[in-house]
């Protein structure tokens, strides 16, 4: 290649500062998509052995959308903590004398190249006047391999470049969440319709459960107002008693109380005749079964009477009595005595009070109210 030799000189490799190498930095934390797609690609490619890389790219692109957020969750908390560490690092890095030496050599070389510049281009102009001619430099010859493998190498690029725009564009990745299988859109209506039919069975069970609670709060309320207003008339109408109303009541049940007790006395008495002339037709129609049930301390009214009007007796009297008295008892022994004895004793036990009955006073009844004389 012809050069001038007023030309500028070209740089040398261990002045440049692009040439100039910083110590290794540490290593970035892989995001938790790129962490996903290094553990799922081995898996991938596996089970797609035929696909293209971009394919490859793109089935671990949409397994990531379709993957819960626990499972991203945990990739993301990885990449928090190595992202702390990093931070850590690049800081301590920054900080170290291999860096910092790095920076001053940097500094140190573009001063450098400046002041070479500026140098270059006054001797080059010095040069050229000096001279007076003009300098043509000539194109440098490319070989033909040289520019096929740069042409290859551009065609590369720029191939893995779309590859990875398509790849990480959401707009041409289609969503398999939207795309819905027929099968599924069928079971799901079958869900929706069995949903529907039981909630009609709910809302009628509902509606029926109201109506029954607007019946009974209705009866509530209903006999609510009759009771209220049952109540307010039973306080208006009940009786004002005061001192005067208080004797008349007083007088007027004193009153029936004495009707009362005047009939139980009449009562009583009429009880008492109807026992004596019970009594006397026993006397008369069986004198010595009276006599030996009664005995003579309770003698028939007749004879009572007659004692009474004549104290002493003549013996012809009792000679008569005795002897009409065995007559009688003669005639008596052909009938079973026993039998007579027992059912006469238990009729005359049954009408005749006792002894103690009869010498016991007369108990005075209970007061006979309206509602009592009317039942």
């Amino acid at each position: 290649m012809f050069r001038h030799p007023n030309s500028t000189p070209s740089r040398p490799s261990g002045q440049d500062a692009g040439s100039l190498k910083p110590p290794k930095a540490p290593d970035r934390p892989l995001v938790p998509y790129m962490r996903f797609s290094r553990k799922m690609w081995a898996k991938v490619r596996s089970e797609h052995p035929d696909s293209q890389l971009w394919d490859i790219g793109k089935v671990i692109g949409q397994m990531w959308r379709d993957a819960p957020e626990s499972e991203k969750a945990v990739y993301q908390q990885e990449y928090e903590i190595e992202k702390t560490e990093y931070e850590k690092a690049l800081k301590a890095y920054h900080n170290s004398t291999a860096y910092q030496q790095y920076l001053s050599a940097k500094n140190r070389a573009k001063m450098a190249d400046k002041s070479n510049t500026v140098g270059g281009v006054i001797a080059s102009g010095r040069g050229r006047l000096d001279t007076g001619g003009v300098v043509i430099q000539p194109v440098e010859d490319e070989e033909v391999g040289d520019l096929s493998s740069r042409r290859v190498a551009a065609v590369r690029f720029d191939r893995n470049h779309r590859l990875i725009a398509e790849l990480f564009n959401g707009n041409v990745v289609t969503d398999t969440r939207t795309i819905v299988a027929q099968s599924r859109i069928d079971m799901l209506q079958k869900q929706a319709h069995s949903l529907a039919l039981h909630q009609s069975k709910l809302e009628d069970e509902l509606k029926k459960l109201n109506d029954v609670f607007q019946e009974k709060k209705r009866q509530m309320e209903t006999s609510s107002e009759e009771f209220a207003a049952r109540l307010k008339k039973v306080c208006e109408d009940k009786p004002q008693v005061d001192e005067t109303k208080y004797a008349s009541m007083v007088e007027e049940w004193s009153s029936k109380m004495l009707r009362a007790y005047e009939d139980y006395k009449a009562k009583q008495e009429a009880i008492r005749a109807k026992q004596l002339v019970e009594r006397e037709q026993l006397a008369e129609e069986t004198p010595i079964l009276y006599s030996l049930t009664v005995g003579d301390t309770s003698p028939s009214p007749k004879r009572k009477e007659t004692d009474d009007k004549s104290p002493v007796n003549t013996t012809e009297d009792k000679d008569k009595e005795d002897e009409s008295e065995s007559a009688e008892i003669t005639e008596e022994t052909e009938k079973p005595i026993e039998e007579d004895r027992n059912n006469e004793k238990t009729e005359t036990e049954e009408q005749q009070p006792s002894a103690e009955e009869e010498s016991q006073p007369q108990e005075v009844a209970p007061p006979v109210t309206e509602d009592a004389a009317t039942e």
